[in-house]
Parts: structure tokens; C-alpha cells; sequence
């Protein structure tokens, strides 16, 4: 008989821990998670240092394999923070 290996998936959820943790924080929220991911596309707040790309989709919702946590957690210490450009320019005076 075969045997069935199974592996266990990161979902948004865990992704959201991996990337909580790294950042010094409680787990991020998976809307959080998919934000980043959406605003990692071309055009968007995070395209010049885009989440990384999930390892692929199940039924509509992303996934990564569990050995990327380390680049994931890079990623989370390498996001600019808070009021790091854009935003609306100061009045001249």
C-alpha cells in the first residue's frame, strides 16, 4: 500500500504569526495578511518590496509551503515603518 504524505500549509492565519512574530508583535489578522499580498501587486504600496508570492491557491485562497518562514519573516523586518513616504505634503509656511 502507498502511503499518503501530507504537508501542512501556511495559510493567511499563519502567515500572519510567522509575520507578527518577526515584527515584534501579537499575529497579524488574515485580512491584514491578504492586504499585503494585494497591495504587493504592480502599482501598489508594497510593489517595490512585495510580499512573497504564495506557492499557490486551493480553493481560491492562497498558500506557502512551511519552509518559507524565514523569508517571510525578512520580509516583515525589511517593511518600512510607520510614515515611512507618502501621505499627504506639509503646508509650506
Amino acid at each position: 500500500m502507498a502511503r499518503i504524505r501530507t504537508v501542512e500549509l501556511l495559510d493567511l492565519a499563519a502567515v500572519g504569526v510567522v509575520l507578527g512574530a518577526a515584527a515584534g508583535r501579537g499575529p497579524l489578522s488574515a485580512r491584514t495578511v491578504s492586504a499585503y499580498l494585494t497591495w504587493s501587486r504592480v502599482g501598489g504600496r508594497y510593489a517595490d518590496h512585495p510580499l512573497p508570492a504564495p506557492d499557490g491557491y486551493h480553493s481560491g485562497s492562497p498558500y506557502w509551503l512551511p519552509g518559507r518562514k524565514r523569508e517571510l519573516a525578512a520580509w516583515a523586518r525589511g517593511r518600512p515603518g510607520q510614515g515611512a513616504g507618502g501621505g499627504r505634503p506639509r503646508k509650506a509656511e
